[in-house]
């Protein structure tokens, strides 16, 4: 059997490398290190519970006794309180009991007796121990005191503290600020209507701080009736007219009133239902107490309501006038102007003299009228063009039907007076059907062989637009003035080379030959083709005679779709009709 090695504590174990025994020491060392400080802290945290610990029972022990000498102290107190208040109802109650009992034992001497020995027991009781009595008031007549103070406190902080309007030295009422009573001030002058130039009723009030209860306290509109009640002033019960806050008039009669306001509106709620109706100015019957002379005739009042406040207004069209003259000078826009003269078709129908209406006329209480409106509208297709090589230039075709969608708008219009002002869509559209897309192939095909059907000239080149147009509407003239041939074609028609070279100029110039193209001949000839819609070669590009280089457009300085066609020789422009068989 193997005999076991003993290993010294601290010996680190066989290993390979220095690095390993490097590692275990310090691993060691750290352990010791950890070891030694949790030690040292669960140490020393005992040692400070400890303390605490001692320190409480040192001052439990010096506090207890004085602590427990007040508790005492107030105990005694408590009880002496107790008997002082319990004894006279204690000693009331034992007389009671001694006076039954006395009576029970002195009824065999006669009812009067035993009643007469009761009384006279009962008030050497109530002398013997009225100080019992005294001693119970000097507990509840401070109880009460008390009482009496917290109630009176609630009392006084529950009445609300507020400002007493005086006027004339009487009060007419109470307000919580100054503002109410300044409003109510303003609508009193408001309900004063003057015959003269100047004001002849004014408000000289004074402020006080009261206490009020608070149905006491004023409103905007009764602190105005108070202030007219307490005027001296002639003043009756009616019912005011306010639009927008300002004062028309009263009238003694408010439901006739009320009636014909309710009657303004009747038409439109007829034929608007389920929209909403109302005034465009605020419209107001306050019922109150008004100054006789401010109580109008109910006629009077009745008269607003049937003149307008602004008549129509006209314009007369006059020589040299359009639309946007006449809205402009009459400050309306042009849609208005339209909107207010069908007649005039969007400016298409202006005679001279007609009368044109530049603004409606307007009433005293005109009516808004606010309607929603689902209505169903087409949604336009779009259309989509494909370039097609198997059609000819300038040659299209429908490869599939656009189809028009459907969808739901909803609308809000507002009218003034059955005039239409404000149209405006809610939310978004409900598409009911996706409309189809048009699809239109466009032709690109140019067929390049075609220059042999061109006839030639005699100068050896062809005719240089395409087959069908040979047609020239102006001639060569000469050096000042119309130096090349204006060949005839429609638009996009094929322009061919007159004959074989090189292309040294493929581009636009602002004015003049507008897009167009130069080909050198060799041998001191050159060719210009002017005024291109677009172009088929790029300068340096060689060319062949009959080759498609452009196509023929109304670019640059000219009037009408054509090919300008110039023969150059040596640098002088000549004649060319000629060279391409004209």
């Amino acid at each position: 059997m193997a005999q076991a090695t003993a290993v010294r504590p601290g010996t680190p174990p066989p290993f390979k490398s220095r690095a390993s025994v490097r590692l275990w020491r310090l691993k060691a060392l750290l352990g010791q290190l950890f070891y030694k400080v949790g030690t040292a802290a669960e140490l020393e945290g005992v040692r400070f519970w400890r303390a605490l610990q001692g320190a409480g029972r040192l001052l439990a022990r010096l506090l207890w006794r004085p602590l427990r000498g007040l508790l005492h102290a107030a105990g005694r107190g408590l009880k002496s309180f107790w008997a002082d208040l319990t004894a006279p109802f204690h000693r009331a109650h034992s007389g009671v009991s001694h006076i039954r009992e006395l009576i029970a034992d002195e009824q065999r001497n006669g009812a009067g007796h035993a009643a007469r020995l009761a009384l006279r027991y009962l008030g050497s009781g109530v002398r013997r121990y009225a100080y019992l009595g005294k001693n119970l008031l000097y507990y509840l007549l401070p109880l009460g005191a008390g009482a009496v103070f917290v109630f009176t406190v609630v009392s006084v902080l529950g009445v609300p503290y507020v400002l007493a309007v005086e006027n004339g030295g009487q009060v007419v009422g109470y307000v919580q600020q100054e503002s109410v009573y300044e409003e109510a001030a303003r609508m009193v002058q408001d309900q004063i209507i003057y015959t003269g130039d100047e004001q002849r009723w004014t408000l000289n009030p004074t402020f006080t701080i009261s206490a009020a209860r608070a149905e006491e306290i004023s409103d905007t509109q009764t602190l105005a009736d108070a202030i007219l009640r307490s005027s001296g002033e002639e003043i009756t019960e009616a019912v005011g007219l306010y639009v927008d806050g300002q004062f028309y008039g009263a009238s003694a009669d408010g439901a006739r009133l009320e009636n014909a306001i309710a009657a303004i509106k009747a038409p439109y709620e007829a034929e608007n239902p389920g929209a909403q109706i109302e005034f465009v100015k605020n419209v107001e019957l306050r019922q109150g107490i008004y100054l006789a002379e401010s109580v109008r005739d109910y006629s009077e009042l009745q008269a607003l309501f049937d003149e307008p406040v602004q008549g129509q207004r006209t314009y007369t069209i006059q020589a040299g006038d359009t639309p946007l003259v006449i809205a402009g000078a009459n400050d309306i826009t042009l849609d208005e102007l339209y909107a207010l003269n069908p007649v005039l078709e969007n400016g298409s129908n202006m005679p001279v003299g007609q009368e044109l209406i530049i603004g409606e006329s307007v009433s005293f209480l005109q009516v808004k009228v606010v309607k929603t409106q689902v209505e169903q509208e087409e949604i336009p297709f779009q259309t989509v063009k494909t370039d097609d090589g198997s059609l000819d230039r300038g040659k299209t075709k429908t490869t599939q039907e656009g189809v028009k969608g459907l969808q739901e708008v909803t609308y809000q219009y507002t009218y003034i007076d059955g005039r239409m002002v404000e149209k405006a869509q809610i939310g978004d559209a409900v598409v009911l059907q996706e409309p189809v897309e048009e699809h239109i192939s466009v032709g690109t095909y140019i067929s390049q062989a075609g220059y042999s059907a061109v006839p030639s000239g005699s100068g050896g080149m062809i005719f240089p637009v395409g087959p069908g147009f040979k047609y020239m509407s102006r001639g060569f003239t000469g050096a000042y003035g119309h130096n090349g041939l204006d060949l005839c074609a429609a638009y996009g028609t094929p322009i061919y080379a007159a004959q074989s070279g090189v292309v040294t100029y493929a581009s636009a110039t602002a004015g003049g030959y507008g897009i167009h193209v130069i080909i050198d001949h060799g041998g001191g000839v050159r060719t210009l083709y002017g005024h291109c819609s677009g172009l088929a070669v790029s300068a340096g590009q060689s060319v062949s005679q009959g080759q498609v280089i452009a196509y023929v457009g109304s670019t640059g300085n000219s009037t009408g779709n054509h090919c300008h066609f110039e023969v150059i020789l040596n640098g002088a422009r000549v004649n060319g009709a000629p060279y391409v068989g004209i």
